[in-house]
C-alpha cells in the first residue's frame, strides 16, 4: 500500500486493512437486511406501511445526522467516528435479536442508520487524509472494494438460521471490526475546526464537489431503479427467487474484481472522463435494455450492469477527496452521502410512476433520460473544476 512516492497509503497495512473491514461489516448488514428485516416486523404484527418505514429508517437518518456528525468528527477526529459507527453497529444488531416490539426494531434501525452514517463519513474522509493525492483513486478503491463485498456476502448471510441468527453473527463481526479499528487504525492529522454555515456553503459550492454530487446522485438513481424493478422482469420471465439473487451477485462482481484497475484509469486519464464514460455506457445499456435482455444470456445483461457501479463511483469519490482540502472533507464526504441517499430514493419512486403508465419501456427510457442529464452535469461541472486546475494536472 504505497504511492508512487513511496508515501503508506491508507496509514500503512494494519490501517487499511481496519477500513477495509469497517466498510466491509457496514455492506454486510446493508446487504442482509432484505431476507431478514420485513419478516422480523412480520412477527411483531407490522403491516405493509410499517415495513417500509422501518425499510426507510435507514437512510432517512443519514439525511439529518451527516451534518451532526462531520462536525463530531472535525472536532474529535475522523478515527473517534468510526469507532463509535462500529459500537452503534453492534448494539443494533443485538437490538434486532431481542426486539419483542416493533418499537423496539425502530430504535434498532435507527441506531443502525445512524451507525452506517458515520462510518460512511469517517471512512471515507480518513481514508483519503491518510493517502497521497497522485494516488487517491486507487488507495480509495480499496475502500469501495470491500464495500462491495460485503453487499455480495449480507444477501446470503441473511439467508442463515432463522430471522435473529443473522443478527448474532453480525454482532460478532462488526465486534471484530471494532477490535480491528481500536489496535489499527490510525488517526489522520486533526483539521482546523471549520463548522460554520458559510465554511460548509463554501465547500458544497466547489466544482470537485457538484461533480462527485452530479454523479452520484445519477447512479444511485440508476441503481435505486433497477434494484426495485428488475427483480419484476426477470420474474416475469419465469426466473425463480434463487436465480434472481444469483444474478444480482453477478451484478455485484465488476465492484470487486475492477475497483483498483478503476482506481489506475481514474488517476491515470481523469476522474471526470472517467465518470461522464461512465454515465454514458449506462445510458446506452438502459435506452437499448429490452432488446438485450431478449437477446443475450441473462448472466450477461446482469454483468454489464453491475459495470457501472465502478466505472462512476470509483473515479467520484476519488474526485471529491482530491478537490477538498482536509479542513474541508468531511463535509464534501458529507455531500456525497446526501447524494447518494437523495437518488437511491427517487428512484424507486419514479420508477414506480412510469411503470403503471408504459411499462418498462417507459421506464428505461426514464433512467436514460436521467443518465444523459446526469452525464451532461457532470460535463459542465467538469469544466469549472478545469478551469481552476494548473494545466497537466490531468484530473479534470
Amino acid at each position: 500500500m504505497r504511492s508512487s512516492d513511496g508515501t503508506r497509503a491508507l496509514g500503512g497495512l494494519a490501517s487499511g486493512i481496519a477500513l477495509a473491514m469497517t466498510m466491509f461489516v457496514e455492506a454486510v448488514g446493508y446487504g442482509m437486511v432484505a431476507p431478514t428485516l420485513p419478516f422480523m416486523a412480520r412477527r411483531v404484527g407490522a403491516s405493509e406501511r410499517g415495513i417500509g418505514l422501518l425499510v426507510g429508517l435507514y437512510a432517512a437518518v443519514g439525511l439529518v445526522a451527516v451534518v451532526p456528525l462531520s462536525a463530531l468528527a472535525n472536532r474529535y477526529g475522523r478515527r473517534f467516528l468510526i469507532l463509535l459507527g462500529l459500537v452503534c453497529l453492534t448494539v443494533a444488531s443485538l437490538g434486532f435479536v431481542v426486539a419483542p416490539t416493533f418499537g423496539w426494531l425502530v430504535a434498532a434501525r435507527l441506531v443502525q442508520g445512524l451507525a452506517a452514517s458515520a462510518i460512511w463519513v469517517g471512512a471515507l474522509t480518513i481514508a483519503a487524509d491518510l493517502s497521497p493525492s497522485d494516488s487517491m483513486g486507487q488507495s480509495l478503491s480499496w475502500i469501495t472494494g470491500a464495500w462491495s463485498l460485503g453487499f455480495v456476502v449480507g444477501p446470503a448471510l441473511g439467508g442463515l438460521g432463522d430471522v435473529s441468527t443473522p443478527f448474532v453473527i453480525y454482532a460478532a463481526l462488526s465486534t471484530g471490526a471494532l477490535a480491528s479499528a481500536l489496535m489499527g487504525l490510525k488517526e489522520a492529522p486533526r483539521p482546523r475546526p471549520r463548522t460554520t454555515l458559510r465554511g460548509i456553503l463554501d465547500i458544497l459550492r466547489m466544482p470537485a464537489v457538484l461533480v462527485s454530487a452530479a454523479a452520484t446522485f445519477t447512479l444511485s438513481f440508476y441503481y435505486g431503479l433497477v434494484e426495485a424493478f428488475l427483480p419484476l422482469l426477470i420474474s416475469q420471465a419465469g426466473a425463480e427467487r434463487l436465480a434472481i439473487g444469483f444474478l444480482f451477485a453477478i451484478a455485484g462482481l465488476p465492484s470487486i474484481v475492477l475497483p483498483r484497475a478503476v482506481g489506475r484509469a481514474a488517476d491515470r486519464i481523469g476522474d471526470v472522463r472517467l465518470i461522464v464514460s461512465g454515465l454514458l455506457f449506462a445510458a446506452a445499456l438502459m435506452a437499448g435494455f429490452l432488446p438485450l435482455f431478449h437477446a443475450a444470456p441473462t448472466w450477461l445483461v446482469f454483468l454489464l450492469v453491475g459495470m457501472v457501479e465502478v466505472f462512476v463511483y470509483v473515479p467520484a469519490v476519488a474526485l471529491l477527496n482530491r478537490g477538498v482540502d482536509s479542513d474541508g472533507r468531511i463535509f464534501a464526504t458529507a455531500s456525497h452521502n446526501y447524494a447518494f441517499s437523495a437518488g437511491f430514493f427517487l428512484g424507486p419512486v419514479v420508477g414506480g410512476l412510469a411503470i403503471p403508465v408504459g411499462g418498462f419501456g417507459l421506464l428505461f427510457a426514464v433512467v436514460t433520460v436521467v443518465l444523459l442529464a446526469g452525464a451532461s452535469l457532470v460535463v459542465l461541472a467538469g469544466r469549472r473544476l478545469s478551469a481552476q486546475k494548473p494545466r497537466g494536472s490531468g484530473q479534470a
